[in-house]
């Protein structure tokens, strides 16, 4: 079953400097004890398999001074780096659009991310990056994939830090925390499926779902 890997590639440059280590953090269960940039890079070194047949689609926003491009290529050194003794079969397609969050620039990311899936996939999703509305068109890309692909939503990860000021003026990110919020997604999908005669009986339907 082919994996394929949605991954927001920042804008911001990203240096060695900004490596954590997400081992048993947050939510996730993350069992990866070396530092990564990506979150999913983590998520991936437990998820791959000698052979497997990966597609990573690198979520590219294009902007002047942007850092994408050497980003992008930060990543793809990253998994292949930890991909160098597991053995998976790993590609790279690249998404690019421009910084500009007009409809017609969110439809032309979704297409695009829309032509990336394929009948049946399992698909993991890193959204610690990117335009804030890029979550949003995931989601609908998803939902998209699920239900007329066959595809099945493994995992969607949130990589947390907190951004220390040191007395040189620099930054470094600490308190590393990995979040495992596919319920999210379902969660969505689930209320989107409901069926109630008004708003309170929904809600009370919802605390019930929420007592399981």
């Amino acid at each position: 079953m082919k994996k394929i890997v949605f991954a927001d590639i920042p804008m911001k440059e990203m240096t060695e400097r900004d490596k954590v280590c997400y081992f048993k953090t947050g939510n996730a269960g993350c069992a990866y004890e070396g530092k990564v940039v990506f979150p999913i890079n983590a998520v991936l070194s437990e998820k791959l398999k000698k052979g497997d047949d990966v597609k990573v689609v690198l979520l590219k926003t294009i902007s002047a001074k942007g850092k994408t491009d050497a980003n992008a290529d930060f990543f793809r050194a990253e998994l292949d780096g930890i991909n160098a003794s597991i053995g998976a079969n790993i590609e790279y397609e690249p998404v690019e659009s421009d910084f500009v969050e007009t409809k017609k620039n969110h439809e032309k990311r979704l297409r695009a991310m829309l032509s990336k899936i394929e009948e049946g996939a399992e698909i993991f999703v890193d959204i610690t990056f990117g335009p804030k509305p890029l979550p949003m068109v995931m989601m609908c890309v998803l939902n998209f994939a699920e239900k007329f692909f066959d595809a099945d939503v493994r995992k969607i990860v949130y990589g947390k830090v907190d951004f220390v000021k040191h007395d040189d003026g620099t930054f470094s990110p600490e308190n590393p925390e990995l979040y495992d919020v596919t319920s999210l997604y379902y969660l969505n999908n689930l209320m989107g499926s409901m069926e109630a005669p008004d708003g309170k009986t929904a809600l009370n339907a919802l605390d019930e779902f929420f007592a399981l």
